[in-house]
């Protein structure tokens, strides 16, 4: 499934999209400094296609451990997601390994996880569209700036607090503003920093991410002024396809991020299960 297309037409590069990702995750790790990455057990495998980024010391938390590339070609028959699924159980915690049902190596991949006694769950969808202007509005008491690279900037505390991490994960993310490639930025409500929001830029392709709201500002706009400004520079970078995830909607199960991002202009593109470990 390398090639996808949107209910409108849109058409996109699954691989191409994965291979960003990747990029991704692994650009945050290896921005982590060294004693903290030590202290915690902060980990990054590149194991041909595959991809496992993992904290010893957040076993159960779901965004840092994480097991990319596993569906890719050669994934399975290189014995790539094996030694990544071995990394995961040498650490001792509950990775996610997203998979998408058509890549090259879904099928012998879900055996694979089956047999290590790994199940489906919560899906992510991911949402594409092209760098066309936004049309929606967003508050005025929301201003945007960008986070500065000096050390200096809250932008790491918040994404940490944001997303219910210990404050030493703040690591995790302050080395990103002025890395090649990362935009970082700062939503401020009364001049006072209270949400955060990253993108990535790799040749014609923008990954969003790292978006978190401190809880007094929730419901405020800051995410919907944060996706705003990021499309602007995306198109102004180059970039044709920018693309973003969040968590599955599901009845009854409210989801402002899901909202945000329909509302910014992207569209549904695929849902991708989650597998973790039951044991």
């Amino acid at each position: 499934m390398a090639h996808g297309e949107t209910r409108s037409g849109y058409r996109f590069d699954s691989e191409r999209l994965d291979r960003v990702e990747r990029r991704f995750w692994r650009e945050i790790w290896e921005s982590v400094p060294a004693e903290v990455s030590r202290e915690h057990g902060v980990e990054s495998h590149e194991l041909g296609p595959a991809q496992a980024t993992l904290v010893r010391a957040l076993p159960n938390a779901q965004m840092p451990n994480l097991v990319l590339g596993g569906t890719r070609q050669g994934a399975v028959a290189d014995g790539s997601l094996g030694a990544a699924l071995d990394r995961v159980a040498a650490a001792g915690v509950a990775a996610k390994v997203p998979v998408l049902a058509g890549d090259p190596e879904a099928t012998a991949a879900e055996g694979l996880l089956r047999s290590r006694s790994y199940e489906p769950g919560y899906a992510w969808m991911r949402f594409v569209r092209d760098a066309h202007e936004p049309r929606f509005r967003v508050p005025d008491e929301v201003e945007v700036t960008t986070a500065d690279d000096g050390g200096q900037s809250p932008f790491g505390m918040i994404a940490a607090t944001g997303f219910g991490l210990p404050a030493w994960a703040a690591a995790f993310f302050a080395g990103l503003p002025g890395r090649d490639g990362w935009r970082c930025y700062l939503a401020s409500v009364g001049a006072e920093p209270q949400a955060c929001a990253a993108m990535l830029v790799d040749d014609d392709i923008a990954q969003f991410g790292i978006a978190a709201t401190l809880e007094p500002a929730r419901g405020r706009g800051c995410q919907r002024a944060l996706l705003r400004r990021r499309i602007l520079d995306a198109a102004a970078a180059g970039c044709e396809t920018l693309f973003v995830e969040t968590g599955e909607r599901i009845p009854g199960r409210p989801s402002p991020s899901y909202r945000n991002i329909l509302a910014a202009g992207f569209e549904e593109a695929y849902l991708r299960p989650n597998w973790s470990p039951t044991g």
